[in-house]
């Protein structure tokens, strides 16, 4: 479970943080699909780092995980950060989890669920904070972290450990409701053509027919520079290729930023020889897309064959492309 989470902070990081302007911290953030509204204590207000929701993701079937992070950094330098995509920048070391709300449904428990998960959150740092219907809402959230502490600017230190162990007026700042269900964003995509033209990164043309007509199937890869599980699983790719390629099949990798020379540094370090190309301008008129790496099938034909993946797991690309072979 340590892992998930590491993963999902991992894309959260990815995609950019959520941020509150400033008259709006001392209000209430709704999360539908979970069900719940939390409205900031007054400990949360005029900070001078940022307490943050940064997402709300599924971990399991009735299971939803949603995280705040708290950035001991002022607005406008997690703007500039996040507007440099630079994953390597020290900025990485002043932001940390500050709680997550677990959100259970289908008859579990926390102590079900944490069963089935090998037991990895320790039960210490959980309570439960309320239920609406069949769900049951809990704090997971640890305290003041003292490696944290000892990165970041002396500025954030008091006021870190004063929200980092708040857990009291934070479980009691969360009101319920129905849930409503978030619109898939990805309904329809699949059966649709997915054509472009763009080019390489050393600017020549290049179409998605010619991409996509020399595979049987080809495995779309939307990446960029500045995303760690992006870059971090670029050695997988590359093997995965690799095998694709006895299959007649092959990776392309859709790179989203202009950081040519990080682009070209990643790919030799990993030694990748699928085709890496820019994505194309019209991308958002084909799908929405929530966050990164986020990878597509198609066909010969250019035809979406199946639901995209969205986060980095090498094995789930490997049972589709197998899925879709035997197909």
């Amino acid at each position: 479970m340590k892992k998930v989470l590491f993963l999902f902070f991992a894309l959260i990081l990815a995609a950019g943080a959520v941020s509150l302007a400033e008259d709006e911290i001392p209000g209430a953030v709704e999360v539908p699909e979970a069900g719940f509204c939390f409205a900031f204590p007054e400990s949360f207000r005029d900070t001078a780092g940022l307490a943050v929701l940064d997402g709300t993701y599924k971990i399991g079937e009735g299971v939803l995980l949603s995280s705040w992070m708290y950035y001991a950094m002022t607005e406008e330098e997690v703007t500039a950060w996040y507007s440099d995509h630079n994953s390597n920048a020290p900025a990485e070391y002043r932001i940390i989890p500050l709680f997550y709300v677990l959100s259970i449904g289908n008859g579990m428990t926390f102590k079900s669920f944490n069963a089935q998960n090998g037991n990895a959150i320790p039960a210490k740092y959980i309570r439960e904070i309320g239920k609406h219907g069949d769900i049951t809402y809990y704090l997971f959230m640890e305290g003041p972290n003292a490696d944290f502490l000892e990165v970041i600017d002396p500025t954030y230190k008091a006021e870190y450990t004063v929200l980092a162990g708040a857990a009291d007026d934070i479980a009691a700042a969360f009101s319920f409701f129905d849930v409503q269900e978030k619109p898939d964003p990805y309904i329809g995509l699949v059966g649709s053509r997915f054509e472009f033209t763009t080019t390489d990164l050393d600017g020549n043309p290049v179409s998605s027919a010619v991409l996509f007509g020399q595979n049987e199937i080809t495995m779309v890869n939307l990446w960029a520079t500045w995303c760690n599980p992006c870059t971090a699983e670029m050695e997988d790719l590359q093997a995965i290729h690799a095998r694709m390629q006895e299959k007649k099949s092959g990776v392309v990798g859709l790179l989203l930023d202009d950081d040519l020379e990080t682009a070209r540094r990643l790919m030799e370090e990993n030694s990748i020889t699928y085709p890496v190309v820019f994505a194309p301008e019209t991308l958002n008129d084909f799908f929405s897309l929530e966050s990164v790496p986020c990878t597509i099938f198609v066909g010969g034909d250019g035809l979406v064959l199946a639901d995209p993946i969205i986060g980095a797991y090498p094995e789930k690309y490997e049972a589709a492309l197998d899925s879709l072979l035997q197909e």
